[in-house]
């Protein structure tokens, strides 16, 4: 129990006592209306109710049970880390290509597998591996390499918002173009170009577009076009291919060359002949 040091202590210790026991005398004599409605036969029942309460509590300890837990034997281990006969690690199938998550459609994957083969076949295949070897391990690696890039390029062309390319960027694109020759125009005269040649009119805009150094890089001659179109196809393949292809040099060399010397060159010699 507390020492008091002073009277005053003492007083207000017993002021605290007595009134912490009329509330709690009161709450069982109000608890005890349930039973009878007499506060005064229900309070000296309280007062014993209470008083039991606090020797009870003074003089007896409580404490939570103690749950006796088994010790964990090795084998009930091995059987909560052994994995279940329907696990998927278990299975034997191997999981999908990266390039059909990406493309995510049986016809599409069906169509470019099969255009893909045709290009294999007679590009590759009957054009001139045949007449090194049978074996079939390049061209499949090819393949792979090939069915990657076009599952990366298809996964990208999915983000891409297609009304906002053809109603601002496309249009933004046109329009500038546009700008560019009516300024031209303007600067050689509406006349003039009216009584010069289609090949003509090209030379003079294309000398009007040097001047004012508007014009395109790969327009200049043949050989900055192909530089133009190797360094461009040499950022895409870095996006597209493989970690482990775009990080060998021999192999990133050789994909770039071939797609733009045997692709994009004849593509864009057949948009703008001549």
């Amino acid at each position: 129990m507390k020492t008091m040091e002073s009277v005053q202590d003492l007083i207000e210790e017993a002021k605290t006592r007595i009134i912490y026991w009329a509330l709690c005398i009161f709450a069982i004599s109000y608890f005890l209306t349930h039973t009878s409605k007499s506060m005064w036969m229900n309070l000296p029942i309280a007062i014993l109710i209470g008083s039991g309460l606090r020797i009870l509590l003074n003089e007896v300890e409580f404490r939570w049970k103690v749950h006796n837990v088994r010790a964990q034997t090795y084998l009930s281990f091995l059987e909560k880390k052994q994995l279940s006969v329907n696990d998927s690690r278990l299975s034997m199938a191997p999981p999908p290509p990266k390039w059909k998550r990406k493309i995510d459609s049986p016809h599409v994957e069906e169509a470019i597998k099969t255009f893909v083969d045709k290009i294999l076949k007679d590009f590759v295949v009957d054009l001139w591996y045949s007449n090194i070897t049978p074996d079939k391990e390049a061209p499949e690696l090819i393949r792979s390499i090939i069915m990657d890039v076009l599952g990366e390029t298809s996964g990208r062309v999915k983000e891409v918002n297609i009304a906002d390319l053809l109603t601002r960027d496309v249009v933004d694109l046109v329009g500038d173009h546009l700008d560019l020759f009516r300024r031209n125009q303007a600067s050689i005269g509406i006349d003039v170009m009216g009584i010069l040649s289609s090949e003509e009119r090209d030379e003079r805009l294309k000398c009007h577009l040097m001047a004012s150094k508007e014009l395109h890089p790969a327009l200049v001659s043949p050989d900055c076009e192909y530089k133009v179109l190797q360094r461009l196809i040499g950022g895409l393949l870095a996006i597209v291919l493989r970690p482990r292809e775009s990080q060998c040099p021999i192999v990133r060399c050789i994909a770039r060359e071939l797609v733009t010397c045997i692709v994009m060159q004849p593509v864009m010699n057949f948009a703008s002949p001549g």
